[in-house]
């Protein structure tokens, strides 16, 4: 598997009146461990994404299988644009939120996939969300995917269960993160353009999908994702092109101002 030298993927993003950008966190942003997830995000690099978000007259949004109310947390004292929990979640950065609606059936497959997975799999960690959960465990733990079996054959068909690298995320029915980027793609500052989702995990995979349909592409970051072209080896890469995109454009207004 060839990656890409991450310079040359900042070099080839469009210009900033014209991109969405769309990152996922957990993989792409931080590492994918218990300890990455602990030490957060350096105040440096928030501080980068304040620029970025600027640079981008706000078109730059997390989308993630997170909560809104974990994700904000993570970039204090920004209030970026969230599309949580798989993409069902919707905030924009103004307060304006479309959170689904919760049906006793959904409520009721929750509660039943918790307590099973939790009798069966003591060491793995259930995580409550407003209107889903995950089910959180060490990277290539053996038992993943007979954990999420074992949630899907409780699921009644009323919730989505979706399977990543250190989770499974059991969210609301046909939630995905291509139907987040394409609600986030239909309102300002994003409409009309080009949206490129950053992403890690099998979960990344419709927002890699969604964002080809709307003229824009994927960046993997990893293995783990097939069918994308552009790879970055690890969050790390992740940051040195987003680094390499704000001082490209950074010359760039410096030169216009001389």
């Amino acid at each position: 598997m060839s990656f890409i030298d991450p310079l040359d993927l900042a070099a080839h993003l469009p210009a900033p009146d014209r991109l969405a950008l769309f990152l996922d966190v957990d993989g792409t942003l931080i590492g994918p461990t218990y300890a990455d997830r602990e030490r957060g995000i350096a105040a440096e690099r928030i501080a980068l994404i304040s620029r970025l978000y600027d640079c981008l007259d706000g078109a730059l949004a997390i989308v993630s299988g997170r909560s809104v109310e974990t994700v904000d947390p993570m970039f204090t004292p920004l209030k970026l644009p969230v599309a949580a929990l798989q993409g069902a979640d919707r905030r924009f950065a103004d307060g304006r939120r479309f959170t689904p609606v919760q049906t006793p059936e959904e409520r009721k497959a929750l509660k039943e996939i918790a307590a099973v997975v939790a009798a069966a799999y003591p060491t793995m960690d259930i995580q409550w969300k407003i209107g889903a959960l995950a089910i959180v465990y060490n990277e290539d733990d053996p038992l993943a995917i007979d954990a999420a079996a074992l949630a899907a054959r409780h699921s009644g068909g009323h919730v989505e269960v979706i399977p990543g690298r250190v989770s499974i995320d059991v969210v609301p029915k046909g939630a995905n993160k291509g139907s987040g980027i394409a609600f986030l793609m239909e309102h300002e500052p994003f409409l009309h353009r080009v949206p490129v989702h950053v992403g890690d995990d099998i979960p990344d995979a419709p927002g890699f999908a969604t964002s080809t349909e709307l003229g824009g592409y994927g960046i993997a970051i990893g293995g783990k994702v097939i069918d994308v072209e552009r790879r970055l080896p690890d969050h790390e890469a992740t940051w040195a092109m987003l680094v390499a995109y704000e001082a490209r454009w950074a010359n760039d207004d410096r030169a216009a101002a001389q």
